[in-house]
């Protein structure tokens, strides 16, 4: 697992731009496992090893599905869709957005987690805000999918963690 991340992590740092070798060292397992472990009160008492082979993208998956061709193990995550799309707020790009699943719960619960790269703390525009639009609209996006009318308790919770640079 640890070679796989690491000959990403060379040629990301010789071929490709900051923005996408981020993207793609963060669709690691271990790393966002180590991400929820830091930044989610959920998964503070789990190992990095029980939130990657365990809750992300729950455990069904992870076992059966092959995510990379040049790997022998599923060490990347598949994610679910990137984009948001709605005809009056256009479309929204997330860099990476994924399932998991609750620890300790009696039934899976499911999480959307969006993990955002952004090299400008200062983009022009308040970031802080553009991490609660984005998590507003993984909310509205439930409408249709996971409820229907005003079952509003059927929403899935929603994270957006951004990653910057000071």
């Amino acid at each position: 697992m640890h070679t796989t991340i690491a000959q990403k992590l060379q040629t990301a740092g010789l071929k490709a731009a900051y923005d996408a070798a981020c993207k793609k060292i963060l669709l690691e397992k271990v790393i966002l496992a180590w991400i929820l472990q830091q930044c989610l009160w959920e998964y503070q008492s789990c190992t990095i090893e029980e939130i990657a082979e365990r809750y992300i993208e729950g455990t069904a998956q992870i076992d059966q599905v092959m995510v990379g061709v040049d790997e022998g193990m599923p060490t990347a995550i598949q994610g679910i869709s990137t984009e948001d799309t709605t005809i009056q707020e256009g479309t929204v790009s997330y860099d990476i957005r994924f399932l998991a699943t609750l620890p300790d719960s009696k039934e899976q619960v499911h999480l959307i987690i969006n993990v955002e790269v952004q090299n400008d703390f200062y983009p022009g525009y308040p970031l802080v805000k553009r991490g609660i639009y984005y998590g507003g609209r993984m909310l509205s996006a439930q409408y249709g999918t996971e409820f229907t009318g005003s079952h509003y308790e059927k929403l899935k919770k929603v994270y957006s963690i951004f990653i910057t640079n000071l």
